[in-house]
């Protein structure tokens, strides 16, 4: 069981591009059946209304071996499989289906790469208004090239290329020194602080 918390001070100052935790949005939840409808509709605004309105977030728990959510709308429980859907958006933030599982990951940036948090903790913390949640399922983080690319585990061993994150680096060596300072990091705080000097170009690659 690990812990993931929400964005530390230090990095907060540069990270411009994240989408905001939205403690103070409406707690609807809306979903995505692909990529385009959300690039298409989206806007500078994260609550703007973009999908399916299905109410309020309650669940996500294993049901005849799918992840499945559930949302309660108008005082009805309705169920998805995560399989069933491209993501979905909840208090202004964009949650995608990692096609491992396939189970939900929060988006935390975007810009030259797409990072990801653990959706399990995020979902909880954005519900109950936690500071920090554990998780059983799943990893802590993940890359993807764009909001279209495959999403991966952000975790890079050095030499592996027969791996999903180790196709993923040679496919993509432009974010090699992103990689390399992730490596095989678990903490939270490291693999942020990487993103974040990766993005503004601290780790040379501008």
């Amino acid at each position: 069981m690990l812990l993931i918390t929400r964005i530390g001070r230090c990095a907060a100052a540069l990270w411009l591009m994240v989408f905001t935790f939205g403690e103070n949005a409406q707690a609807q939840a809306y979903l995505l059946p692909d990529a385009e409808t959300y690039l298409r509709e989206r806007t500078p605004n994260p609550y703007k209304p973009i999908g399916e309105p299905v109410g309020e977030y309650v669940d996500l728990y294993p049901s005849m071996g799918q992840w499945t959510l559930v949302f309660e709308k108008d005082g009805a429980k309705r169920k998805v499989r995560c399989k069933d859907i491209w993501g979905f958006l909840y208090k202004g933030v964009l949650f995608r289906i990692n096609e491992e599982g396939p189970i939900p990951v929060r988006l935390m940036t975007e810009g030259v790469v797409c990072y990801y948090e653990n959706g399990f903790a995020h979902l909880r913390m954005l519900r109950d208004d936690m500071e920090y949640a554990t998780y059983d399922v799943g990893n802590a983080a993940y890359l993807s090239k764009d909001l279209k690319g495959p999403i991966v585990r952000a975790r890079f061993k050095e030499g592996d290329t027969r791996s999903a994150s180790g196709r993923f680096n040679v496919e993509h060596p432009m974010l090699d020194h992103l990689t390399r300072c992730i490596a095989e990091h678990e903490e939270m705080d490291t693999i942020r602080q990487c993103v974040v000097d990766f993005e503004s170009g601290l780790l040379g690659n501008k």
